[in-house]
């Protein structure tokens, strides 16, 4: 017997998918950019404008998606002592040092500490390409990342690690129940109960 429950709500979908497929545009034409002709999809004003629309997109949609957050699924979404607490039997199990998988309604306490530091990333990504976007504006601040240079190099390996975050991310969703990436597309989870 199976029960029925509303995971994500239709904003959290919406703005899910915008800012995954904002950051797979912003990856692809950053790495144009950075190496131009890497990937053969148009010349370097197509990168950078391809560039610049999904920096947008990310920026509105990560504003509205921390507004919903704080305002709509605060203890489902912020790592808590709690769940600072609850770490280790989720340790134990991504590192097959256990058998037990703990089960939560939403996010287990590994989901919503990495989910949380992605968004320390997304901001970083914002601060580091404002001052390359606006360097002469921003002086003060590319000063302070310890000049232009460094706000780049920092910016690439953002750029990197957001990466091996998407990879990881799309591991983990197909390994640990598909039935979580479908949730993400109409919102239900559907649980087994009973026997």
């Amino acid at each position: 017997m199976e029960e029925r429950y509303l995971k994500h709500d239709i904003a959290e979908r919406i703005v899910h998918w915008l800012m995954a497929l904002s950051c797979i545009f912003l990856i692809l034409s950053g790495l144009n950019i950075r190496y131009p002709g890497l990937i053969p999809v148009g010349d370097m004003n197509t990168a950078r404008f391809t560039h610049f629309v999904s920096m947008y997109v990310l920026i509105f949609s990560f504003v509205f998606h921390v507004y919903h957050t704080l305002v709509v699924e605060f203890k489902e979404e912020i790592t808590g002592l709690e769940d600072i607490k609850k770490m280790p039997a989720v340790l134990r199990y991504y590192l097959f040092l256990s058998d037990v998988h703990p089960l939560y309604t939403k996010y287990n306490p590994l989901q919503k500490l990495t989910y949380n530091l992605l968004w320390v990333m997304i901001l970083i990504q914002i601060i580091t390409g404002a001052v390359l976007y606006w360097p002469s504006a921003l002086m003060g601040l590319s000063n302070a990342l310890g000049g232009l240079m460094a706000a780049r190099m920092l910016h690439n390996f953002m750029n990197y690690l957001f990466i091996a975050f998407l990879i990881v991310h799309v591991y983990m969703v197909l390994l640990e129940d598909i039935r979580g990436l479908w949730a993400m597309f109409h919102g239900y989870y559907y649980r087994r109960v009973g026997r």
